[in-house]
């Protein structure tokens, strides 16, 4: 594995478990058996490394959702691609969501999380708008229906401990994340039906 390889490594790992703000160049140094002046040669400083982790994973994300969306077939089916992908993403960059998750709210790489957020959830808006006039005004725009999916699938994998303890098991089994596919699926295709008429 290359130097700057590993350094990315150890820098996701650690702004995974600790933020930003607590992964100092030094613990991503030792994590990573680099010296801090390689970190500073392949990426400058702790914001370069940071932006080089979360457009890595942005970079991922965003291949994972427009080849769900901008593929074959009805946008009920892309949906469900969406939803498989979006969720198989998740479950596989776990440090992903801790990442987000603590920046978005009040760290200081709030507003470039935001930069990166914004243009995929207009993707999907927009598409939606497009299959569903009905969608464009009233009480399930597409804004609201893509934040209430949104929800539905990110709340699965940020509580964790909560989810563990009403399943009696290892949310992240095989069987509990196809389940919690289907259901939204199925969640999905209800809200899908009543918005075609």
């Amino acid at each position: 594995m290359q130097a700057k390889e590993k350094i990315l490594k150890a820098a996701d790992r650690l702004f995974g478990e600790n933020g930003f703000d607590a992964a100092s160049l030094s613990k991503i140094a030792g994590a990573s058996k680099m010296n801090k002046a390689l970190i500073h040669y392949h990426f400058k400083n702790k914001e370069g490394l940071f932006a080089s982790v979360l457009d890595r994973y942005f970079e991922k994300l965003t291949d994972t959702i427009q080849s769900a969306l901008l593929g074959e077939g009805a946008l009920p089916a892309r949906i469900s691609r969406l939803i498989d992908n979006y969720t198989d993403f998740l479950e596989k960059n776990r440090n992903f969501i801790h990442i987000i998750q603590r920046e978005i709210n009040g760290g200081k790489q709030k507003e470039r999380v935001i930069r990166h957020m914004v243009p995929l959830f207009q993707m999907i808006a927009k598409a939606s708008r497009e299959a569903y006039p009905a969608t464009r005004s009233g009480d399930l725009t597409a804004e609201h229906m893509l934040i209430s999916c949104y929800g539905m699938i990110i709340t699965y994998f940020t509580c964790h401990g909560i989810m563990e303890k009403l399943l009696g098991g290892d949310p992240m089994s095989k069987e509990n994340l196809r389940a919690r596919k289907k259901h939204i699926q199925r969640l999905m295709d209800i809200v899908s039906e009543h918005i075609k008429s």
